[in-house]
Formats: C-alpha cells, structure tokens, sequence
C-alpha cells in the first residue's frame, strides 16, 4: 500500500491529530530512511535533523528497529537499495531545486516511484513529490520555478503558507496552477484514493483562495 504524507514543518513537535494518524498508518516499523535535500555538504545539520525527526516519532511512541541517511556518504547502488527496501522514506526540507537535482543524479526517481510504503515529504521534500513542482520566491527560493516532480501526488503545495500575507506571486501562479497552501503543523495524506487534511490548509485557485 503506498501513503503520501505532505507536510510543512512542525514548531513543538508532530500534532496530536498527526501522531495519531501515524499510530494508525505506520504499521510497519522496520526501517526508516531520511533522503536529504543537500547531498554534499552540511552533513552534520542533515545529521542534527534526521535525530530530530526520530526523536519526534519516539516522542508519540513510533520507534524504528533500523534508520539510516541518503546522501553523498552513501553509494548509488546502496542508496537505491534502502529507498527501495525503507518503510518509511522521509523526503527532507532545505533547498528544493538542489534535492530533485540530487534524487536525480542518484538516479532515484523511479525507485521512489514504484516502491510500496509510506512516503513523508516535509517542506521542499512535499514541494518535490507532486506531479507538478512549483517553487516560489514568497517561500524563499531565489527565483520562481516550476518542474515536473516525482509524480506522487497530484496537488502541488505551498509550504509555511501565511494567510494573513498571501503574495501577488501566488495569485498569479494560482491562475495557471492551482496550490494548497500549508500552514506549519498542517499535513496532507494521500491514502487508498482518500485525502485528509489536517490543521490549517488554503487551496488557492484562479486568484481565490478558500480555507478547506
């Protein structure tokens, strides 16, 4: 069964709402792998959150028996093997464009495409796994971009969304690609053809923007 969680990022931890939906969803808990989004430096900061993300899943009781991290330390051909064997493949946040860039040069995408399990994007990792990526300067990127992703969902995301300073940047963009707009602490899961959102989403379209 493949699962596709979206997520923006989490200021005290998982919210209750979300721990609970792990509880229930995360059944196999053998092996969890942290795909970084820069592959060649910063190994440290990649190492300070990937034990920051177990902690937080020990913190609502989820502990995995094997863990490990996916970047330049790792080989291609072990790479492709944990991403294709992992039960949970975390698709880490940082620099958007540098991680597809990264997935692809490790030749990854169609692992993560065919693989079964439980996929959690955080941030560029979420931006990354819809069909359509767009990257926007009202999130920080330099320039505006838009690619074709991993193609695990159909929606494209905008992460630590601010409804109270929603950018021309993105009513425009809204007229030719429709976003759902995150709110930190909010989370989309993409289960059995079923969606459920979780905290604050804003599905923007064609200039509007309406809170789900």
């Amino acid at each position: 069964m493949k699962t596709n969680m979206l997520t923006s990022g989490f200021n005290k931890g998982f919210p209750s709402e979300f721990a609970q939906q792990l509880q229930r969803i995360l059944t196999k808990r053998e092996f969890f792998v942290f795909l970084a989004s820069e592959f060649e430096h910063i190994h440290q900061k990649t190492d300070r959150y990937f034990n920051l993300f177990l902690d937080m899943f020990m913190d609502c009781g989820i502990q995995f028996n094997r863990a490990c991290v996916v970047d330049s330390r790792m080989s291609i051909e072990k790479a492709h093997q944990v991403v294709a064997s992992a039960d949970v493949l975390w698709l880490a946040g940082g620099d958007t464009i540098n991680q597809i860039h990264n997935i692809k040069e490790y030749g990854l995408i169609p692992v993560i495409q065919s693989r079964s399990g439980i996929t959690i994007g955080m941030s560029a990792g979420s931006i990354n796994m819809a069909k359509t990526a767009v990257c926007t300067v009202t999130c920080g990127h330099e320039e505006q971009s838009i690619y074709e992703g991993l193609g695990l969902v159909d929606l494209s995301v905008e992460p630590h969304f601010n409804s109270r300073n929603i950018s021309d940047e993105l009513l425009q963009i809204s007229q030719d690609y429709p976003l759902y707009g995150m709110c930190d602490d909010s989370v989309i899961i993409c289960e059995d053809g079923k969606t459920t959102y979780i905290g604050d989403i804003y599905y923007i379209s064609r200039g509007n923007v309406k809170l789900i």
